[in-house]
């Protein structure tokens, strides 16, 4: 009896899980994919420095930034469900700077130079701490 009702409940959680993961996917279907949906931020990423590219893409995830003989400094860019966009900045292998990760979160919809601007102010602050 209980191993049905535990069966029953699980089941609930896969369908809801892949009811919303199906639902992000599809709402960045619908703008075009990562590459377009994010094509303003992903300007302002890959026009800071000359080895910037894209390094990964899913259907509901960007990695993109350098990687070279001075480290790393990498924007990974996640979709997430409820119309928000999770942004990780991380730096490491870096030989001046200590390696750290910052994490921000936005509504989808909002102004991405505006996102951009709120990461470069929270890079500065973590760089004024080191």
């Amino acid at each position: 009896m209980w191993v049905i009702i535990i069966i029953i409940i699980a089941g609930i959680l896969i369908y809801n899980i892949g009811k919303k993961s199906g639902e992000t996917i599809g709402r960045v279907n619908n703008d075009g994919g990562m590459r377009l949906k994010y094509a303003r931020l992903l300007h302002n990423i890959l026009t800071g420095h000359k080895d910037s590219r894209i390094m990964t893409e899913t259907r509901t995830y960007i990695k993109a930034g350098v990687d070279n003989y001075g480290g790393r400094t990498i924007f990974h860019i996640q979709q997430c469900p409820n119309n928000t966009v999770m942004i990780d900045y991380e730096v490491s292998n870096n030989p001046v700077i200590p390696s750290f990760r910052l994490r921000f979160t936005f509504p989808d919809t909002m102004n991405q130079d505006l996102m951009m601007e709120q990461i470069v102010l929270g890079i500065q602050k973590k760089m004024n701490r080191l």
